[in-house]
């Protein structure tokens, strides 16, 4: 699978860099006592959610270290919404706790909530939760009053 991904995104890399981290990661869930039930199922979504992981992340380099909304032909005012819109996001992730923010970055990140359970030991229902709550509360603080 991961080779096929790097062949059809046309990526730089080695495709066994990523079943190398996938099978760290089932590893570590192991030692950690997380239960899996169909390691076949969890190591195919482990591996398609790093490729689409590491494709993001790769997409984000090439474009390069501006943001888009600087370079796309904007006119000044939408510029200046653009960026206070993203000062109004980073304020209200900061009334979140360390850890709710690193829950919602891992699921940003295209990770499951599988995934995410074994990463932080944590269960995944608490996992869900936690997340859920977590966009309830942007949604609220971003809310227009």
């Amino acid at each position: 699978m991961a080779q096929k991904f790097f062949r059809a995104s046309r990526l730089d890399g080695d495709p066994e860099d990523v079943v190398q981290d996938v099978l760290l990661r089932l590893y570590v869930a192991k030692r950690d006592g997380v239960e899996i039930h169909n390691v076949e199922a969890w190591a195919v979504t482990t591996t398609k959610n790093s490729c689409i992981s590491l494709w993001r992340k790769r997409g984000l380099v090439r474009s390069g270290t501006f943001p888009e909304w600087l370079s796309d032909g904007q006119d000044a005012s939408a510029r200046i919404e653009q960026s206070e819109i993203g000062q109004m996001a980073d304020k209200a992730l900061e009334r979140l706790s360390a850890g709710t923010r690193r829950l919602l970055q891992l699921r940003a990140s295209g990770l499951s909530l599988d995934e995410i359970a074994a990463i932080t030991g944590r269960p995944k229902g608490s996992v869900k939760s936690s997340i859920s709550a977590a966009r309830k509360e942007l949604i609220r603080y971003l809310k227009p009053r």
